[in-house]
């Protein structure tokens, strides 16, 4: 990565004596960027991972739908008439032909 100019100035009031200590203990190093950088793509990353789980979950929730329907739909099936009552076995997904 090149070399790039310093466009940040922080100001604040509530950094704790210890917060700032140790920033610019980092600063004196010459390390601060790198240091501000390594949270910043931290946070990225788990802003990432949270993003999947929530993704997950509303996946699991439409699957949970979508099964419930279909027992709906056979249990409506069964009882009108519309197909035998031997049409509706349950089978293992691997076991499903293709």
């Amino acid at each position: 990565m090149s070399e790039r100019q310093n466009v940040f100035t922080i100001k604040t009031n509530q950094l704790s004596d210890e917060v700032y200590n140790k920033l610019a203990t980092y600063a004196k190093s010459r390390k601060l960027g790198d240091y501000i950088s390594s949270l910043i793509l931290r946070d990225l990353d788990d802003s990432s991972t949270e993003r999947k789980a929530i993704e997950d979950t509303k996946t699991y929730e439409m699957f949970e739908h979508i099964k419930n329907e279909l027992a709906d739909l056979k249990a409506l099936a069964k009882t009108t008439g519309f197909v035998g009552n031997d049409s509706f076995k349950e089978e293992e997904p691997s076991k499903v032909p293709n």
